[in-house]
């Protein structure tokens, strides 16, 4: 066998290939490479925004400590983060505070607001169970205990059950419901982390209940 020819075949043939799977072959590297790159710049990005994000929550918080009458500059803060960085974790813990301002200067509708947009739109679970707690609280005491109860009447609770079921109690005890709660107070008691320090609150309003008074 002569193996220049079988050199000379195989490169025929490795041409043959190339020309015919070229075009395929740098499309993949050239869309790898796309996405890659696009990955990185994506990477960044987020981060930019979460820096930005993050100066401006901190903007927000200076402002509100200064100003806490007034909190116009807090304001502005806050809403430009939930404008403009949605996305991020800062969004959520900033309408907390602009519904607390807005609960502050007796602006209840736009707290009940700000309290809405965090339960849907939050990106931690921490955020939005603060949210409901304090938008179950602001419906206790605008007198819609139902509203509250449905509201708060959650699968998942997510370490906050101690909280969850105080409310309950709390609400249950407007409600004229005394042994619903005590039930509520006792999960509260359970759901309570070893040593806390708050386990005697929750006792006095138990306490209450068998007295037949209310804290």
């Amino acid at each position: 066998m002569d193996l220049n020819l079988v050199e000379d075949d195989e490169q025929e043939r490795a041409k043959k290939w190339w020309k015919e799977n070229r075009f395929p072959i740098i499309s993949g590297v050239v869309l790898g490479l796309s996405i890659i790159i696009g990955f990185n710049w994506w990477g960044e990005y987020q981060t930019s925004r979460a820096e930005d994000a993050s100066k401006l929550y901190q903007e927000m918080l200076n402002n509100d400590q200064v100003n806490n009458r007034v909190p116009i500059a807090a304001t502005t803060a806050g809403q430009k983060i939930i404008d403009d960085y949605a996305d991020t974790s800062y969004s959520g813990k900033a309408a907390l505070i602009l519904a607390r301002i807005a609960f502050d200067n007796n602006n209840i509708d736009a707290a009940k607001e700000k309290l809405n947009w965090t339960i849907e739109n939050a990106k931690q679970f921490e955020t939005v169970h603060a949210a409901r707690l304090r938008l179950a609280t602001i419906l206790v005491i605008e007198k819609k205990q139902s509203e509250a109860l449905e509201l708060i009447s959650v699968e998942h609770m997510d370490g906050f059950e101690s909280h969850y079921y105080e409310l309950r109690g709390d609400i249950y005890q407007d409600m004229n419901q005394p042994d619903k709660a005590r039930d509520a107070y006792r999960a509260a008691i359970d759901g309570l982390a070893a040593g806390s320090m708050y386990e005697p609150v929750l006792k006095m309003k138990l306490d209450a209940i068998a007295s037949g008074s209310k804290l």
